[in-house]
């Protein structure tokens, strides 16, 4: 008897003391014990809860969900946040006991985390308010490239800035590498789609018997070899963010037709499908040659035409916007930096002759050169010498397979001078060994 005083008053005192509320019922629902912080938590005093049920309760307002009468109903422990009715944010944590395999008690531990909610909240929208800042910091890097003395580029940031939240179709025309791509990113970045998904489409890469597919995705069943569930196409992975069509004029006329049902209904249907499908996302269009030219020579439809040619920005080669290239080498040297883990930079005056070609193959050819200097010197100032005016540099004409195995031989070549062996290579460039060995008889061992 003594011993069960001492439990019961031992259980007082954990209910009387602990940090958490204590909330105790048996297997009916009918309060036993409450501890005296309740009254903090929910204003209620305890004595109005005790000999109470919570079915009632509930009822009643003081207890708003009753996660003891959520756990009653099924037997298996549970965690929600309450609020209360003075705004408070409550955990609560409620499990069954069992005895005989009858629930016979439940006890529930609650906890006011409103603090630590407010504390969330101004958290996330720190990091919110931090994300849209990093947005505008890369909004002006890649405004910084537009911004110059030439006229035309500046008539172009204009009005991209106005066009951006305007869901009018964009037609971008520029030769090969005048950068329409980054010109359709920076739409999409100023826009208010920008944390949507930014979907750029080659058009003239894709095989023709995999065009429609691709755009507009598949069910199960469509055709020999589709994937189980089928596929989404580039207009559905596009949601609500951006579809650049980059190379439009090399689709082929009997898409080009589909593509403009597309643009005047804003409805795809999957191959082998019947479900329409609403699509929501802005298309910006992209050609290295003139679509008007293409329309007369009766290798573009003349009504596709009129559809994506509602506000047309003309890039002008980079020869035209020289005063663009300082600030063009510096982006390019910073990204190809970080991708290497090398800190190079150029001379005023090797960027003062870089200044000076006329880069037939423009901002891909800038790109490409810069990289590959980059990675071939051995210099960390890399200096103008008279010999630069002999280099070769690649105008974007050459396959990507060749030029990117030339930059991996001469970054291989010189890494391997600084770890001659497979084990140090393979750990400097973070490869496995026999990858690093492959490299080693690739471009070191054997007559390149």
């Amino acid at each position: 008897m003594a011993a069960q005083n001492i439990d019961e008053i031992l259980l007082k005192e954990i209910i009387t003391h602990s940090f958490d509320e204590i909330f105790i019922t048996d297997g009916e629902g009918n309060v036993l014990e409450v501890s005296p912080s309740c009254y903090e938590l929910y204003g209620v005093d305890p004595d109005q809860l005790i000999g109470g049920n919570v079915i009632d309760l509930e009822k009643k307002g003081f207890l708003n969900p009753s996660v003891t009468a959520l756990v009653l109903r099924s037997s298996q422990p549970l965690t929600i946040v309450q609020e209360t009715k003075a705004g408070k944010k409550i955990l609560v944590s409620a499990y069954p006991i069992f005895k005989n395999g009858s629930l016979v008690r439940t006890l529930s531990f609650s906890r006011d985390i409103t603090e630590f909610e407010k504390l969330k909240e101004r958290n996330e929208q720190v990091a919110d308010t931090l994300a849209i800042y990093k947005r505008e910091i890369e909004n002006i890097k890649r405004l910084e490239s537009l911004l110059y003395e030439n006229s035309k580029m500046t008539e172009i940031n204009s009005l991209v800035s106005k066009v951006a939240n305007l869901d009018v179709t964009v037609l971008i025309e520029g030769k090969s590498g005048v950068g329409k791509s980054r010109i359709a990113q920076l739409l999409h970045n100023q826009s208010v789609r920008a944390k949507e998904p930014f979907i750029e489409v080659n058009c003239g890469a894709i095989p023709e018997t995999l065009f429609e597919s691709e755009l507009f995705g598949y069910d199960e069943g469509a055709f020999t070899g589709a994937k189980r569930g089928g596929k989404k196409g580039y207009f559905e992975l596009a949601a609500s963010g951006t579809i650049f069509l980059d190379e439009i004029g090399e689709m082929p006329l009997n898409l080009q037709v589909k593509l403009l049902t597309v643009l005047q209904n804003r409805k795809i249907t999957r191959i082998g499908g019947s479900r329409v499908i609403d699509i929501n996302c802005r298309i910006v269009c992209a050609s290295n040659q003139s679509l008007r030219k293409l329309v007369d020579e009766k290798k573009f439809r003349e009504d596709l035409y009129y559809r994506i040619d509602v506000v047309k920005l003309v890039i002008p080669p980079l020869r035209d916007r020289k005063n663009e290239i300082p600030t063009l080498i510096h982006e390019f040297v910073e990204v190809f930096n970080k991708k290497y883990n090398i800190t190079k930079q150029f001379s005023p005056e090797m960027i003062d002759w870089l200044c000076h070609k006329d880069w037939p193959g423009n901002v891909r050819e800038l790109q490409n050169f810069i990289e590959k200097t980059l990675v071939t010197s051995n210099e960390d100032i890399i200096q103008f010498t008279p010999s630069q005016q002999k280099l070769q540099v690649t105008n974007g004409e050459s396959s990507l397979t060749s030029y990117m195995e030339s930059i991996e031989k001469e970054f291989i070549k010189r890494m391997y001078k600084k770890y001659p062996t497979s084990i140090a290579l393979a750990k400097a460039l973070q490869i496995s060994q026999s990858s690093a060995n492959r490299k080693i008889q690739k471009y070191i061992k054997k007559p390149c």
